[in-house]
């Protein structure tokens, strides 16, 4: 008896090393016991070879349905692990959980229309449905919201001013550049204020003959970011007059001031 529970377990240990160094879900693990016992199968038989599985090293947690397939002998830390599969695993928790239009906003969305891919301890995302907190990957979360404003749902507007980024072979939809500075100058902290501050005037700087006027003037329009335009009215006084001057216009005009 002994030797046939040794035996199936190395006949899955063959199978499973197949898909080394790469996600595996639980159903996947599932389908390949089912195939090595037959009608010997059951889940209290699943949940146990995965226990030896992980004990032994063969797997690997990351999320709770979502496991690495690795070499016994290769050790990860959890920072080479975030780098290796974070992406690919937010990629299918949104495919799965989220399965509507969505798009990455506030700070992420600024960092990543600059190329800064770092890796966020929270990622916000903006979606017509959900507004919850999900963990993606060991303790990284996902911050869902949606927009509406006068009971009105104005997601789609915004999802018009989004723009694609690929990351590491995954497309994630995001804000573009207009949308993504108002979202950021939305509820400053104390903790992230200078930093989001600082890049904006960064971006700015560079590259304030690409922004277009138009853009955030028709975010304005849907009667959103009245702070948001107003911080950024402060922001662009000690960057360029004109760029000033434009704002001004834009408050006067859709807005408010805030002093």
């Amino acid at each position: 008896m002994l030797y046939m529970k040794n035996n199936y377990f190395n006949i899955v240990v063959k199978n499973l090393l197949k898909h080394k160094n790469k996600l595996i879900e639980i159903d996947k693990i599932k389908k390949i016991l089912e195939k090595i016992l037959d009608s010997e199968y059951s889940d209290q038989k699943l949940y146990k070879i995965i226990y030896h599985l992980k004990n032994r090293e063969y797997l690997q947690s990351l999320k709770k349905d979502i496991l690495l397939v690795k070499d016994p002998e290769k050790q990860y830390s959890d920072e080479q692990l975030l780098e290796m599969y974070y992406r690919n695993i937010l990629k299918k928790h949104c495919n799965q959980y989220i399965k509507w239009n969505r798009y990455i906003w506030w700070l992420k969305a600024l960092e990543l229309n600059i190329s800064s891919y770092d890796i966020p301890e929270e990622v916000l995302i903006v979606n017509q449905n959900k507004q919850c907190t999900e963990k993606v990957m060991f303790n990284k979360q996902i911050l869902l919201k949606t927009y509406t404003t006068n009971e009105k749902k104005i997601f789609s507007t915004f999802y018009k001013l989004t723009k694609k980024v690929y990351i590491k072979n995954n497309v994630f939809p995001i804000a573009n550049i207009e949308l993504a500075i108002l979202e950021s100058l939305y509820n400053l902290s104390l903790i992230n204020k200078w930093y989001t501050e600082e890049l904006i005037k960064k971006i700015l700087r560079k590259n304030k003959k690409y922004i277009n006027p138009q853009v955030r003037e028709k975010i304005i329009k849907t009667w959103k970011h009245h702070t948001s335009i107003n911080r950024l009215y402060r922001i662009t006084l000690s960057i360029d007059p004109l760029l000033w001057e434009t704002i001004k216009w834009i408050i006067k005009k859709h807005s408010y001031f805030i002093w």
